[in-house]
């Protein structure tokens, strides 16, 4: 599951591109793309990509222009018709399905601007990794800090796909918050959580069906492997409240995984197995992140998620972007946070 078992020696990639890194942008992100390119070409030199961008910033043109061959930017949809709630989600959902139909090559890493990955020789690791396994998906789940999104699965934060063995018409991409939001809303769920509040919670584990949700349904066919999130449960899994104590987090082992807020043993990783990540400015940053065979892979700024902090000033965001400038400076600069 953690895919840190050793596999063969990374072979060479054919000359041409077997690979498009698929990402979705609005305006905030704009300036992600040329920090992908740029960390991307410093840690896989001659390493052959296409990058296809879905602009969701807007339906027609869009602000986003790159002068790099091996891109290509594609208009979005207006976000207007679609529901309210989840309304992110289901833009974003449109995008990729688009995505899926333009990928010319035989494999789909499906990647959030904001999710940087900090290995040097990634992108040949990736791809020899996935051919040695035989894996159809590859990729970062969702962190494990969110128990309502479902685990040991990749999601869309970071996606590798094999489109020989998944086709790109059984790529749907369609979350349905909708629908679950219907059932919590409805008079069964309100009863259980008016009466039976703890077993309403647990229910609530794995949960939400976002964006890529039903990639899972595949998995029983196909094999897929997953990062590992870098996660200190005593420090970081805060709630519920039974979970502060060594009580209560014993007592949620015990469990059935489906049931437990805690992650299986072994699907995660200390912050002490990935030094590279106690730096000054992660810190800061506060991303998640994951390890990959023992070592920092990646780390996603969420900053959907960190726009929406209370208390969070103009002043915060700058010094954030700087953190951040800084940070994949020294990567570009060093291959390695060491």
């Amino acid at each position: 599951m953690s895919g840190e078992a050793p596999v063969g020696k990374e072979r060479p990639l054919p000359d041409g591109p077997q690979i498009t890194l698929v990402t979705v942008v609005i305006k905030k992100h704009y300036p992600y793309i040329q920090d992908q390119l740029d960390l991307i070409d410093a840690l896989n030199p001659g390493a052959p990509f296409k990058l296809l961008v879905v602009d969701n910033a807007a339906s027609a043109t869009g602000g986003l222009s790159s002068a790099d061959p091996r891109v290509r930017l594609v208009a979005g949809f207006d976000p207007a018709p679609l529901p309210l709630e989840g309304r992110g989600s289901y833009h974003h959902a449109l995008a990729l399905n688009k995505a899926a139909r333009l990928v010319d090559t035989r494999y789909m890493l499906v990647m959030d601007p904001d999710f940087f990955v900090i290995r040097p020789g990634w992108i040949d690791a990736c791809i020899s990794h996935v051919e040695a396994r035989g894996l159809s998906f590859f990729g970062a789940p969702w962190h494990y800090l969110s128990y309502r999104k479902w685990r040991y699965f990749p999601c869309v934060h970071f996606l590798l796909i094999d489109l020989e063995k998944v086709s790109a018409a059984e790529l749907d991409f369609t979350p349905a918050i909708v629908e679950d939001r219907r059932w919590l809303n409805s008079a069964a769920a309100r009863w259980l959580k008016k009466y039976l509040p703890r077993l309403y919670n647990r229910s609530l584990v794995e949960s939400r069906r976002d964006t890529g949700w039903r990639l899972r349904r595949l998995r029983g066919r196909r094999a897929s492997e997953v990062l590992q999130p870098v996660l200190s449960i005593e420090r970081e899994l805060r709630a519920p409240k039974h979970l502060r104590h060594e009580r209560g987090r014993s007592f949620e082992r015990l469990l059935p995984r489906r049931w437990s807020y805690l992650p299986a043993p072994g699907s995660y990783v200390e912050p002490e197995v990935a030094p590279e990540f106690q730096r000054g400015e992660f810190e800061q940053l506060r991303p998640e992140m994951f390890a990959w065979r023992g070592e920092a892979f990646a780390f996603h700024m969420r900053r959907n998620m960190r726009d929406k902090t209370k208390g969070r000033t103009d002043d915060d965001t700058r010094k954030d972007e700087a953190a951040l400038g800084g940070l994949l400076a020294r990567v570009r600069a060093g291959g390695r946070l060491g």
